[in-house]
């Protein structure tokens, strides 16, 4: 369906759920983290709106994790902050390549503020991923000046390669409807229909499922493809065993594990010791749990060690997994690095 998962990222106060509440024509599930979607240009858009404040790494990292690509706020008030630079890190170690560098709030700024932040910008994303997204100024008052960033957004690339892998539904809320568990989520990869047979993961949710319908924007449809964010009916589970975290994978495509051993790629702003002992938040999509390291052997930025997670994850190889330390205080950079399974 062409459909796209776009991460929306910004400090405190510049305006982004505004932004996001001007581009959406659809409101969706609204929680810490809120989701909407729009129609443009024969593709399918869900926004994710993250929280602003810097108290959530975890939760802007999972949002990240699972986003095609992302608008990142800035505006001339606030500027260039710690916050900023995290989300930056954040966004290049995952390794995001496509998405807008949005400077708002233009309509109650000068036009020498905007040159000066759009400097700074510059400079600060060089040599990052974020290094060829476009900036765009935006007036929230001008409905043409909206109009133009749907359009952006809607021209962002959407892989169709996607779909032929195996399926993985990243869940992030469920409800009961006349008997039946509805679990909502991202279709990461992958396509389902009506009676397609997977299971729930990781342990201990573990189970062998089948799809009984789907829904997409309230609408029935017969399947979902790479990208849409379905709700998909699923019997002879209960909503409070569908938390989010939880995920529908296809069988014998991914890994549900507690042990073993990884290698991190330290990002290099990242001073803090790494050792024996060190525990540190894995992120795996929405999935987050707490991993203790021991045998720590690292030779540049690269550190190998084994790990003991406090619950079972599931991954495959296409998953985007890092590590954050969220104990350190706010304006020091919490983003450890990116991780790979051994």
């Amino acid at each position: 369906m062409n459909s796209l998962s776009i991460g929306i990222i910004g400090p405190y106060k510049t305006g982004k759920s505004t932004l996001v509440n001007k581009l959406q024509q659809r409101k969706g599930f609204e929680g810490d983290v809120s989701f909407y979607s729009f129609k443009y240009g024969g593709k399918s858009i869900t926004l994710i709106d993250t929280p602003g404040d810097m108290d959530a790494p975890t939760m802007i990292a999972s949002v990240l994790s699972i986003s095609d690509a992302i608008v990142f706020c800035v505006s001339p008030d606030i500027g260039v902050n710690a916050q900023v630079g995290e989300l930056l890190v954040l966004a290049d170690t995952i390794g995001i390549t496509q998405g807008l560098i949005c400077i708002t709030k233009a309509d109650i700024s000068t036009e020498s503020d905007i040159k000066s932040l759009k400097t700074r910008l510059s400079n600060f994303i060089k040599g990052t991923h974020l290094e060829k997204f476009e900036m765009v100024v935006i007036d929230i008052n001008s409905d043409q000046n909206i109009a133009d960033i749907r359009a952006k957004l809607s021209n962002l690339n959407y892989d169709a390669s996607r779909i032929q892998k195996p399926f993985k539904l990243f869940i992030d809320h469920a409800f009961e409807s006349k008997g039946t568990s509805i679990a909502v989520g991202n279709l990461s990869t992958g396509s389902i229909a009506i009676h397609t047979d997977g299971v729930l993961c990781p342990a201990p949710f573990s189970k062998d499922l089948s799809v009984n319908s789907i829904q997409i924007n309230q609408e029935e449809v017969q399947k979902a493809e790479a990208g849409d964010r379905p709700g998909v009916g699923i019997k002879g589970v209960w909503p409070w065993d569908l938390p989010r975290g939880t995920e529908l994978r296809q069988k014998g495509s991914f890994k549900d594990v507690k042990s073993g051993k990884m290698k991190v790629y330290v990002n290099g702003l990242y001073k803090q010791e790494i050792k024996d002992g060190s525990r540190l938040t894995l992120i795996c999509n929405w999935q987050t749990p707490l991993v203790t390291l021991k045998n720590v052997s690292r030779s540049g930025n690269e550190l190998t060690a084994d790990f003991e997670a406090d619950k079972n994850f599931c991954f495959d190889n296409g998953d985007h997994l890092l590590l954050i330390n969220k104990d350190l205080p706010i304006r020091i950079l919490r983003v450890v690095g990116k991780v790979e399974i051994l």
